[in-house]
């Protein structure tokens, strides 16, 4: 009776284990998140297999006056999709582009979620991850 009660204690934790290795389709990043200084709101969404960011609030109004396109200098930065085509895989999305509103520049990024994923780290680079910056967001909470 003994070595019963181990092996349902056994077969409990595996269970429970096992929904540690389940596969994520990366929709945890999905929601709302703070700019580091608080001086806007990001929003992540989904497209198809795709991950896209972008800006829904900001605390003081701006143009994308850096664009390299003239007609769309006097455009506001609310509802810039400004993240575009990540892919999830392994904890991280990464081959998406950010595009910068404050210069106006493209470069290569990639995201991942840190502290239960209260905090988001989004990195732009050229070329190489190495010759970047990164962002550190922290999410809306409820």
């Amino acid at each position: 009776m003994k070595s019963l009660r181990y092996m349902y204690l056994l077969f409990s934790i595996m269970l429970c284990s096992l929904d540690g290795y389940s596969q994520s389709n990366g929709d945890e990043l999905l929601g709302q998140y703070w700019t580091e200084a608080r001086q806007g709101k990001i929003e992540f969404y989904k497209q198809q297999d795709k991950f896209y960011g972008k800006i829904i609030w900001r605390k003081e109004a701006k143009t994308d006056q850096e664009n390299p396109n003239p007609s769309l200098r006097n455009r506001s930065v609310i509802g810039i999709v400004f993240l575009k085509d990540f892919v999830y895989e392994e904890g991280t999305w990464s081959e998406g582009s950010v595009y910068s509103i404050d210069n106006g520049n493209t470069y290569s990024g990639k995201l991942w979620l840190e502290e239960s994923g209260r905090k988001l780290k989004m990195r732009g680079y050229i070329g190489f991850s190495l010759l970047g910056r990164t962002a550190t967001l922290e999410r809306v909470s409820d």
